[in-house]
């Protein structure tokens, strides 16, 4: 244990002094305050290789982290190191874990110990590529003990693997850190960060999908007499970009604009006539020949867009959900999709989307029961 600890050491104190050196040259992408501490405990639930298609999710208190171990068995592309890791930190069976999953759970402890504080930012060094970094700040209230150890960790909201397995809050990449002071009212103020290289090892591009993952800054240890670590600091948000966190002057620019009305009149019917043509069309019917199966066209408008999450409202839920992909500009596809139940019921499908340069849209389809409509049921389409 102590020679990991020293090892750890050694690589924060070198990774501190390359982040030092290089800050002069980062281009700052977006940027946030660390939060204040809003949820009280931390879950970290093992999946099992069978995942269903049914989403974990926590109460809001709480914050998940969700590890897949299983690349190797599946040849799945989702990273599995860490996952590995932490299996063996709490000493969990890997067949157990296979065949039913696993869920440790850690209560943010009461007193509070230590204060961390700072800025977390998606930066770009000369080769363009973005990272993430950490400017913390980093204060003990009193003498902690030589377990005490920082995780910092990126999850993605919702992930799809080579094999189109999904997994809500997937952990990409979780970086250890002890390079920071133990000792009560001694301060540290450090720069930490994910690098460009673990992160794309992970599978984490952050300008092709610059938006859907969130961060935590977790400490665990415990005062310097105490037997067991706990959970000391629970810090959790979405990672920061342009569209989350914007500036005063970029919130009031619209009203600025609309204030303009009379001299850029032609400008806004122009941009009302674009948006509508990059807005991608989605229609949907009940098959003819296969009960209970709609089928599903997809046609990208003049822009870009990425398919984020796809919904059935109740009482209807997906066999299996439709995949969640990227389209070019024109791009047309068709899916099938299949229902576990029908129901004499009004079929309503939600799906997510974020069109480039206009950012994140929901579309709306609803379809008439297909008892009471036979074969040809009637179909809308809306968006918001």
């Amino acid at each position: 244990m102590r020679s990991l600890s020293t090892l750890i050491l050694v690589m924060g104190i070198v990774g501190l002094s390359i982040a030092v050196g290089a800050a002069g040259t980062w281009n700052v992408y977006a940027h946030a305050p660390l939060p204040d501490a809003s949820h009280t405990s931390l879950r970290e639930a093992f999946l099992a290789q069978d995942i269903s298609d049914e989403y974990v999710e926590a109460d809001p208190d709480s914050v998940v982290w969700q590890w897949w171990a299983w690349s190797d068995e599946t040849g799945s592309e989702w990273p599995n190191d860490d996952a590995l890791y932490r299996m063996q930190r709490f000493d969990l069976n890997a067949s157990n874990v296979s065949d039913q999953g696993a869920v440790v759970e850690h209560a943010l402890m009461v007193s509070e110990l230590i204060t961390v504080d700072g800025t977390v930012k998606v930066v770009a060094a000369e080769d363009s590529v973005r990272f993430v970094t950490f400017e913390l700040s980093i204060s003990p209230l009193m003498n902690l003990s030589n377990q005490t150890l920082m995780y910092l960790v990126l999850t993605e909201d919702l992930a799809q693997d080579n094999h189109r397995r999904e997994a809500t809050h997937l952990v990409r990449e979780l970086r250890p850190e002890v390079g920071f002071s133990l000792q009560a009212n001694n301060t540290t103020t450090t720069t930490l960060m994910l690098s460009s290289e673990h992160l794309m090892a992970a599978g984490v591009d952050l300008i092709e999908q610059p938006t859907g993952w969130s961060y935590t800054v977790a400490v665990f240890g415990g005062s310097e007499d105490s037997a067991e670590p706990g959970l000391m600091v629970l810090k959790h948000d979405r990672l920061p970009s342009p569209s989350l966190h914007l500036t005063p002057t970029q919130t009031w620019l619209p009203v600025i604009l609309t204030a303009c009305t009379l001299v850029l009149l032609w400008s806004l019917v122009h941009a009302s006539s674009s948006r509508e043509k990059a807005i991608p069309v989605l229609l949907a019917q009940w098959s003819e020949h296969e009960e209970g199966i709609v089928k599903l066209t997809v046609q990208a408008g003049s822009q870009p867009f990425r398919i984020t999450r796809w919904e059935a409202k109740p009482p209807w839920a997906f066999r299996r959900r439709p995949p969640v992909q990227r389209f070019a500009a024109g791009e047309r596809h068709h899916f099938e999709i299949g229902f576990k139940e029908i129901y004499d019921a009004e079929c309503h499908l939600e799906t997510s989307i974020e069109v480039e340069e206009l950012g994140a849209w929901r579309q709306h389809v609803w379809l008439a029961s297909p008892m009471s409509m036979g074969r040809s049921p009637s179909m809308t389409n809306e968006e918001e």
